[in-house]
């Protein structure tokens, strides 16, 4: 799943660890002063944040490459699936 769907989880999995900091601050806790809960927050955004962007962009084809497997997908039999065409073009480099 979260090679599918990277950002989305990241981001649902940030706001719920956001939402926690305060909840134990509220329930006493943890005992943080206002400065400290914002560089926390700020700490898990960047993190989470680094995250998501290296999981989403390795889910990201470059648009050469997409190129070439459509080319060599209108080129093949019509038979061929989508996973022996992006077998066959890496193959081919």
């Amino acid at each position: 799943m979260l090679n599918h769907e990277p950002a989305a989880i990241l981001g649902g999995l940030s706001e719920v660890v956001r939402a926690i900091i305060p909840t134990l601050i509220i329930f006493g806790l943890i005992h943080w002063t206002g400065d400290q809960v914002a560089q926390v927050m700020l700490l898990v955004s960047v993190i989470v944040g680094f995250f998501n962007v290296l999981l989403t962009r390795s889910q990201v084809v470059p648009v050469e490459k997409a190129n070439a497997q459509i080319e060599r997908a209108i080129a093949g039999p019509s038979t061929a699936t989508v996973s022996e065409v992006i077998k066959q073009e890496e193959a081919s480099r």
